[in-house]
């Protein structure tokens, strides 16, 4: 049996340091989507539909990939405090409520300065009603998708990138592949590009954030999830943006309106990305040097 547990420990390093190192940071998502697909196929015996099937492979896969986060960096990189490294725990509980209630608070700030100039030129109406529904699913947004993504793409991805590349070349790809899985295919080119470029220096800003809070996460999680959140919530019962309401106002996107990828949007991200640089430099040079 001791053999046994060995050969199985061998032959998950001998997976997780294949070389070349960035071939595995490349497959190591979609092996688990497949892993996650493959494990939700029997709930369909058990009358979900495809749909709800879908949503319990997606969550498989999230849980193998929180699994097998310490595994990851103990093999590849033989770091033992792996939940520090990627800052999850390496701030107090009130520190971390703090930053988080930070980035909500930025979110918040952010949404109320696309919707100033569309109540102004009378582009919203106002609704005012809620559902229990909306506001469950705006919840779930804020602290469920603000938490995954984060994890994937600020905390995982980003430290697996600089340990092999560096800081610098980490922040611009990190960046991209988190525009890139965030965008549908079916919108004129000039509106994709206005998306990518938002996406972008959204992924920019969150990681900036993550830099200016010495590595804690729970910014970046706080401003994600508060921005996915808040406007599904004020899109859902709140408001409704008139069609005449220009893209570069409000952006463009395969399902609605996705304000941060039109022209106004993307210039309010990049000069909060050139404000906290500029602010916090001394702690952000710390991580980049």
């Amino acid at each position: 049996m001791h053999n046994l547990n060995n050969s199985k420990e061998k032959f998950i390093k001998s997976i997780f340091l294949f070389e070349p190192k960035i071939l595995i940071t490349i497959i190591f998502i979609p092996f688990l989507y497949l892993l996650g697909w493959i494990l939700s196929k029997p709930f369909l015996l058990f009358s979900f539909s495809r749909d709800n099937s879908s949503l319990i492979g997606t969550i498989i896969t999230f849980l193998l990939f929180i699994f097998l986060l310490p595994i990851w960096f103990n093999c590849r990189w033989q770091i033992k405090n792996s939940w520090s490294k990627l800052g999850l725990n390496n701030k107090t509980i009130l520190k971390n409520i703090y930053s988080f209630s930070e980035g909500i608070i930025f979110a918040l700030i952010l949404l109320i300065l696309v919707l100033v100039p569309l109540i102004k030129s009378n582009y919203i109406i106002w609704l005012g009603g809620l559902s229990s529904n909306v506001i469950l699913n705006g919840f779930l947004l804020i602290f469920g998708i603000g938490f995954a993504e984060e994890i994937i793409f600020r905390a995982w991805l980003l430290e697996e990138l600089k340990l092999q590349f560096g800081i610098k070349i980490a922040l611009i790809i990190q960046s991209i592949v988190f525009s890139l899985v965030h965008i549908g295919f079916k919108i004129p080119f000039w509106h994709l590009l206005g998306t990518l470029s938002g996406l972008f220096a959204l992924g920019i800003l969150l990681a900036i954030i993550r830099l200016k809070d010495d590595g804690s996460l729970y910014g970046a999680i706080g401003l994600h999830g508060g921005l996915v959140g808040i406007w599904f919530l004020l899109n859902n019962g709140l408001i409704e943006i008139s069609k005449e309401a220009p893209g570069w106002l409000v952006g463009y996107g395969e399902f609605g309106t996705n304000p941060l990828g039109g022209f106004y949007g993307i210039s309010l991200l990049v000069i909060s990305c050139i404000f906290y640089f500029l602010k916090f430099k001394n702690q952000i040079f710390k991580f980049i040097q």
